[in-house]
């Protein structure tokens, strides 16, 4: 039994916060790690993880049990259920190769250290590993609604019996801190998009390739930074992403990249995709089945290097531009 060193977290989607009530994660030789170190906030995009405090050398999970909150629904969950040990093991044993940030173009080996347990509406539950700049999905379980019994509520104490006091709850959902203003807004009124993260979930065949300006090119010493709607992160070499074939991946959330300009500057570039715009695209390219094609993103940049605009070009000749919520060049 190995030992690594990672650290637990939690995750929730941006508008629903969730809550640990007791239990964990059961690891290797019956190690246990706790959940329950507060609110994992829905302040953040799916699979942004919020960290406990138990980093240090561990064995590695092989079992989920325990109760959350999902305050929106002001419902309980429940899961006890096994999670594939031997691909996280793959993963944490493998590690992952990035490149340096010193501009060398040398890459160095990473290792895993975080295990991330997103909370979604519904009873959702997926496991990630995650790393500087990586995370990839281990998993999706199911929980099912469980009540706590009055007895049980009767003995907690003042803290312990937050989740059923009304001030506690008002302040949750209402103070701005745990929601933002403007999401508590937007959703007001709105039923809970049940079966939105699994919709994320769903992967297609795509690759990255880029359209700069006459004599610009791609910084060779870095890599391009994906993120995806799933929660998914990677990093792509920038020197060899023209010869990367299609992989089965999510929908794109974010992309950065930096490229040197025919001027011989170096140019840093990011941006994040407008979600409902990126659904849309998906579905004029690929239809109703995500197998139908294999798909091109075309990164394009204008020539004074100011601009960059997103195209899905399927190999059936469909494509659609994929708008975006913020983008710089710098």
């Amino acid at each position: 039994m190995t030992k690594y060193e990672w650290t637990e977290g939690t995750s929730a989607p941006l508008g629903y916060p969730m809550e640990v009530y007791n239990g964990g994660i059961e690891c290797e030789g019956g190690e246990w790690v706790g959940l329950g170190f507060g609110i994992a906030p829905g302040r953040n995009v799916w699979g942004a993880i919020n960290h406990g405090m138990g980093n240090g050398f561990k064995s590695l999970p092989t079992r989920l049990d325990f109760i959350w909150m999902s305050y929106l629904e002001n419902q309980f969950y429940m899961i006890d259920t096994a999670i594939d040990t031997a691909k996280i093991k793959e993963y944490f044993s493998k590690g992952y190769q990035v490149k340096v940030t010193n501009g060398s173009g040398e890459t160095e080996h990473l290792n895993y250290n975080e295990i991330g347990v997103g909370m979604a509406p519904g009873g959702v539950v997926v496991v990630w590993v995650a790393g500087v700049g990586v995370q990839k999905e281990v998993g999706r379980y199911q929980g099912k609604k469980v009540t706590i019994p009055e007895s049980e509520i009767a003995k907690l104490d003042s803290h312990e019996n937050r989740f059923w006091r009304k001030d506690y709850l008002d302040e949750v959902l209402n103070n701005g801190k745990v929601i933002p203003a403007e999401i508590r807004e937007k959703n007001k009124g709105k039923p809970i998009p049940f079966g939105l993260w699994d919709t994320y979930r769903t992967r297609y065949s795509w690759k990255l390739s880029f359209e700069l300006p006459e004599n610009a090119k791609l910084d060779p010493s870095t890599d391009v930074g994906v993120s995806a709607v799933n929660g998914e992160w990677e990093q792509l070499d920038a020197a060899k992403i023209s010869l990367l074939g299609n992989e089965l991946r999510a929908i794109p959330r974010t992309i950065g990249f930096d490229f040197i300009g025919s001027d011989n500057k170096k140019y840093g570039a990011d941006c994040d995709l407008n979600e409902k715009s990126g659904f849309e695209a998906f579905k004029a390219v690929f239809g109703d089945d995500p197998n139908s094609t294999k798909a091109n993103i075309i990164v394009k940049v204008n020539e004074s290097n100011s601009y960059f605009t997103i195209i899905l070009k399927g190999e059936n000749g469909k494509e659609a531009f994929i708008k975006t919520d913020k983008i710089e060049v710098f």
